[in-house]
């Protein structure tokens, strides 16, 4: 006769399924999904990964056009949601760059200590200003209440900051690489390979910027990709945080 051990087998095997995280030593089971997912952050970078894949499927869904039309409408209404839905995660997000403070004046470089200094300026910039178009964006103030171009120059904000935090990644890639001999530790190739992935986050952040400025070269096609690729690296590089 089956036990109740019996009944439950299928349940623990089912959690016991875990895939490994890569650039570390992590395993993401049934609870470090869990943990992974309590961080506000990992959840804001996981709803980014779902905007922009819905943001994608919309423009090629409206490209296929015919009876395709109407999907890809609701696809492309679907990621301005998600994106209304990311901006409750970021409010106020700018206070932690006070943070940065410290490492900037620990930097012996005074060149890089400079470019680092100017980093948390423009993302203090790009946030504050973000927090002021959500404002409207999410209901909290009456549509026209702001100027009828602040999103506009708060994206502006954001291309600055790419530029800017490109060189910053840049600097740590290299710094990275120094480090990263033939002899050198599983761990610190693994922080090379991290800072590369930065490097072409804020990368694909700039290309997305050129899109959200209405500059004339930029391509709809690739303000998606370039999106989801950030998504992805961002919501990779919070749940090892989340995970320590």
């Amino acid at each position: 006769r089956a036990t109740m051990a019996d009944s439950k087998a299928p349940l623990l095997n089912t959690t016991a399924i875990s895939v490994p995280l890569p650039l570390s030593d992590k395993r993401v089971d049934l609870k470090a999904l869990n943990t992974a997912l309590s961080s506000a952050q990992t959840r804001e970078k996981a709803l980014k990964v779902f905007q922009y894949t819905a943001k994608l499927a919309g423009y090629i869904l409206l490209k296929a056009a015919g009876e395709w039309a109407s999907l890809g409408k609701h696809c492309d209404a679907l990621a301005k949601n998600l994106s209304t839905a990311r901006r409750l995660f970021k409010f106020m997000r700018w206070w932690k760059h006070f943070e940065d403070i410290k490492d900037a004046r620990a930097e012996k470089n005074r060149s890089v200590a400079r470019l680092l200094f100017l980093d948390i300026a423009c993302n203090l910039a790009a946030d504050i200003s973000e927090d002021f178009t959500s404002l409207e964006k999410v209901g909290i103030l009456r549509k026209g209440t702001l100027p009828a171009r602040t999103e506009y120059y708060s994206n502006w904000c954001q291309l600055v900051l790419a530029v800017v935090e490109i060189f910053v990644s840049i600097v740590k890639e290299k710094r990275a690489r120094e480090k990263a001999t033939p002899g050198a530790t599983v761990e610190v190739h693994r922080k090379l390979a991290m800072a590369q992935l930065e490097l072409s986050k804020y990368v694909a952040d700039l290309v997305k910027a050129f899109w959200d400025c209405e500059l004339s070269f930029a391509s709809e096609l690739a303000f998606c990709t370039s999106g989801l690729w950030a998504a992805f690296v961002s919501t990779h590089k919070y749940a090892l945080r989340a995970l320590k």
